[in-house]
């Protein structure tokens, strides 16, 4: 990017102007910083843009230059620019009574820019000039950079400003909801608020509970007679259900639960058929019986791609509609997933951040099984009390936190090549209260603990091993090594990224094969398998 040699920019000394022009990595030092404020009035949009980029970079002394540079008054628009630039990024509060000064200045632009570079300060001092400043502005430019920095610092005092702007253009008023939503957001921040996990619902409601696509029959017959599960898909059970949250937690191989709302036609805009969902008394109920404090949402689009627009839109007018409901994308206690065109059903997914159910889980190591894959596992496994178990592949040790829930057997193993990983389990199943279960670092292919009957693991399945060929080797290996080591009666339930070579790895090996489903890892399929030594 080059200077126009048509106009008079006047230059820092060696040719910094340049510098910061051609390299956008680059930081001026101390002694240029003066002459480039002052020359950034002579510069094209682009080429000030870039002089800024490179004087931001000099944090506080670029701003001891511009207070140096304002003098008694800041007047100069190309300075006030810059001015909201450093607000940004310093947040110096120096900034404050210069450009306090500029929202009265006579000079065409500088009450806006003064504004917008008042908001990126973020000085709650500013809130009162600023309400000052909307007081005696006309409609235009002006008035819309200070609502925007009221939206961006402003008390109950700027909500209640705001409610009497009643009259300008749509692009006006559009900003004063837009400010008045970010104000009731931070104040809803400061206030406590949880998801409840021991109230009832007013009503039946009917809860849609997801896991990875392939384990819906283990979940449904996880949730067992008490509560109806239906499968809807091979990721989702159904289930209509009045109690409390805490009660689906029972389900431990689900990935989320929500709450299935139906949308009705009718409006044809769909951010106001997302509104009208929402805020019916029915669903409000939900809200308020599963939320400790205000409930907050945030809007999860099911079609990718960024709809700032139609969330703001959603916003918007569920708070005409009801205003103990906001739109919070950052603490949000609620996710909405909906559809762009308000298609379908709205599903309410409370958040479970931590969740309650796998508190246990101190620690994880890289690849370890997701906690409701081990669940899943542990299940189908269908431990005995007689039972010697062993995890081959032992990693964070969540298979065996989860087996041991559901019952006592005489023995539990764990073994892993990796010492670190050991340390995480034991403080895992520490955390989860399993006690007497034995780790040892051991290599799965060559070791085995005595009388083992049951096998439960989630092989490693790592790209790697797949590229360089050791996968094959290493869960072929381990088939043929189960049959060697698995008592009579024995059994190994895992999943099995090569299900067709380990099956016939099995079979070879004499040992009998029930195939379960493909479950979804993540980018790629498993096959559930069970391996009986006959």
């Amino acid at each position: 990017m080059k200077v126009d040699a048509t106009r008079p920019v006047p230059d820092a000394p060696g040719g910094e102007l340049e510098r910061c022009l051609r390299d956008p990595g680059y930081t001026p030092p101390r002694r240029a910083l003066g002459a480039l404020i002052a020359g950034l009035a002579g510069l094209g949009e682009e080429e000030a843009k870039a002089v800024e980029r490179a004087l931001a970079r000099a944090g506080a002394p670029a701003v001891d230059a511009l207070l140096e540079a304002f003098g008694s008054e800041p007047r100069e628009p190309a300075l006030l620019r810059f001015c909201e630039r450093l607000a940004s990024e310093t947040r110096d509060r120096r900034l404050f009574e210069p450009l306090v000064a500029a929202l009265s200045a006579p000079q065409p632009h500088c009450p806006k820019l003064a504004a917008r570079a008042l908001g990126k300060l973020q000085d709650e001092r500013a809130e009162e000039p600023l309400l000052a400043a909307l007081g005696r502005a006309a409609d235009g430019p002006e008035r819309k950079s200070i609502i925007d920095a009221l939206g961006a610092l402003g008390s109950e005092r700027s909500l209640k400003a705001l409610e009497l702007v009643t009259a300008g253009d749509a692009d006006l008023l559009r900003r004063v909801k837009r400010a008045s939503l970010s104000i009731e957001r931070r104040r809803v921040r400061e206030l406590p608020a949880q998801i409840s996990f021991d109230a009832p619902l007013e009503a039946p409601w009917t809860i849609e509970l997801s896991c990875r696509a392939g384990l819906s029959g283990v979940l449904a017959s996880e949730l067992g007679g008490s509560f109806a599960p239906s499968v809807h898909g091979p990721g989702a059970v159904r289930l209509e259900h009045r109690g409390t949250l805490g009660e689906l937690l029972a389900a431990r191989t689900a990935l989320e639960l929500a709450c299935v709302v139906p949308l009705v036609s009718g409006a044809s805009d769909p951010a106001e058929r997302i509104a009208e969902a929402l805020t019916r008394p029915a669903t409000l109920s939900i809200f308020e019986r599963w939320t400790r404090g205000l409930p907050r949402f945030r809007i999860a689009w099911t079609a990718s791609g960024h709809r700032r627009s139609l969330t703001w839109a959603v916003a918007s007018a569920v708070r005409r509609r009801e205003t103990a409901l906001l739109n919070d994308s950052r603490q949000a206690l609620w996710t909405v997933r909906a559809a762009p065109d308000a298609s379908g059903e709205l599903r309410l997914v409370p958040r479970l951040d931590p969740d309650p159910r796998f508190a246990y889980r101190l620690g994880a190591v890289r690849a370890a099984s997701h906690p409701t894959v081990a669940a899943a596992l542990a299940r189908v496994a269908a431990a005995r009390g007689d039972d010697v178990v062993w995890d081959p592949f032992v990693g964070s040790g969540l298979e065996l936190a989860e087996l041991a829930r559901l019952g006592s057997v005489r023995e539990l193993w764990g073994s892993d090549l990796d010492a670190g990983a050991l340390e995480v389990a034991r403080a895992n199943l520490a955390a989860a209260g399993v006690a007497g279960v034995r780790l040892r670092q051991a290599d799965a292919l060559a070791w085995a603990p005595d009388g083992v009957s049951l096998i439960v693991t989630n092989p490693p399945m790592g790209r790697r091993l797949a590229r360089d060929g050791s996968l094959d080797a290493l869960l072929t290996g381990f088939v043929r090594h189960a049959a060697r080591v698995l008592r009579p009666g024995g059994r190994l339930v895992w999943l099995s990224p090569l299900a067709a070579k380990t099956e016939r790895a099995a079979r070879e090996a004499g040992l009998a094969v029930t195939l379960g489903p493909d479950v979804d890892m993540g980018g790629f399929t498993a096959k559930l398998q069970t391996i009986r030594r006959v």
